[in-house]
């Protein structure tokens, strides 16, 4: 499921897919193609022959290594710049990991407690002494989703303007329902939340949600390619975003402007196929978190009463048991343990995929989706499975 407001997408939950195209990276990318990539190389051409995305790219790392590093289609559209496997996109809310890791970083540090209340940090935040952090960390808070809005072009318009941490407090307060269910009684996704924990992660810390992804993840991973996005700088190798428009001589257009001060901690940043690979390396490999932080990362939440949190159901739709940890799936995989996330903002679909006791990751990025939801599901889990099957196999 996704939340969709026309430019403005933070993923909830999807079929991990994988493309990439034409230039691999050299020394991060085998030269010599394994056997079975062509099968990759097939559904990632077709994603763009359908006009599903202007572009794809695709990355499969085993025990640390790329075994597979592409990309199709045009990054720009306007200029035919072909995209490479290093062209950066932006990456919705694959962002979350990124600030549950450092929440647990300020935890490690005795900064804080995944434990406490949100009012020990945002006391002014309405009912925020009845949330903890932790419950907000795996969408047991209650909170519902600020960038659902009624209108629901209402986020696109919001999403034009640069906010200050005051007045997105005020934004997401002012949030009608502010809360879908009692803090801790039902499993329901929010976007909030997790723009919220970035908020958190700076009044702790004392420095912006972008230094702070940087000096303490980004920079010590050697991720030279990902970071807090900032769409006013001039950035080489950066990937434009579209929207669908069948009717249009390209079938695309250029989406919605948007600040990424309106997803912050939920949505805000972006990377490459090999460096979220890399990413996945690092954080499984016990590069980035202490055992202990990374076991509750990768352990499924609990309701207050410690059942199992089922989703919200829409009227006629079965609750669905939820298995989701620290900004992470953990839903098996064709029978395989495995963590994943997908993400999706104006413009730009992501899709993150690592099976740890393999030591096996799939990336892929998109500068679009299109023409349409129904129409990408068969293509796109069809492309992740067979990604999974090369990187597995190989």
């Amino acid at each position: 499921m996704a939340i969709q407001t026309h430019g403005l997408e933070l993923t909830r939950r999807g079929s991990m897919a994988l493309a990439i195209g034409a230039l691999a990276v050299a020394g991060r990318a085998r030269t010599a193609e394994a056997p079975g990539s062509e099968a990759i190389d097939a559904l990632a051409k077709k994603i763009v022959d359908d006009c599903l995305s202007p572009s794809v790219a695709i990355g499969v790392m085993k025990e640390g290594k790329m075994i597979y590093a592409k990309a199709f289609g045009s990054m720009n559209l306007e200029t035919g710049t072909p995209a490479a496997a290093n062209t950066i996109y932006k990456i919705g809310s694959n962002t979350k990991q990124f600030t549950a890791t450092s929440i647990l970083l300020l935890q490690e540090a005795g900064a804080l407690s995944i434990d406490d209340p949100l009012s020990k940090y945002l006391p002014d935040f309405p009912r925020a002494a009845d949330i903890t952090l932790r419950q907000m960390l795996t969408h047991t808070s209650g909170l519902g989703n600020f960038t659902d809005t009624h209108p629901k072009d209402k986020i696109v318009q919001m999403s034009r303007l640069d906010y200050t941490q005051k007045s997105l407090l005020a934004a997401m307060a002012a949030t009608d329902p502010l809360f879908v269910a009692p803090p801790g009684t039902a499993w329901s996704y929010s976007n909030t939340a997790y723009v919220l924990l970035g908020i958190v992660v700076e009044k702790v810390s004392g420095v912006s949600l972008a230094s702070f992804y940087k000096t303490r993840i980004l920079d010590p991973q050697g991720l030279s390619d990902t970071a807090k996005d900032d769409v006013t700088e001039v950035l080489p190798r950066r990937a434009s975003g579209y929207e669908p428009h069948p009717g249009s001589q390209t079938l695309f257009d250029n989406c919605s402007f948007e600040s990424m001060s309106i997803p912050g901690g939920a949505g805000a940043m972006r990377s490459t196929v090999l460096d979220l690979c890399a990413w996945h390396a690092a954080l499984f490999g016990g590069k980035v978190l202490a055992p202990a932080s990374l076991m509750a990362m990768t352990t499924p939440g609990r309701l207050k009463d410690g059942g199992q949190p089922f989703s919200i159901a829409k009227p006629g739709d079965p609750a669905v048991a939820m298995n989701y940890g620290f900004g992470l799936f953990l839903d098996p995989f064709e029978g395989r343990k495995s963590v994943s996330h997908a993400g999706g903002i104006s413009g730009f679909a992501s899709y993150l995929r690592t099976f740890p006791t393999e030591r096996v990751t799939l990336a892929s990025l998109f500068n679009s989706i299109g023409p349409g939801r129904p129409a990408r599901g068969p293509v796109l889990k069809e492309l992740e499975q067979t990604c999974a099957h090369f990187g597995l196999g190989a």
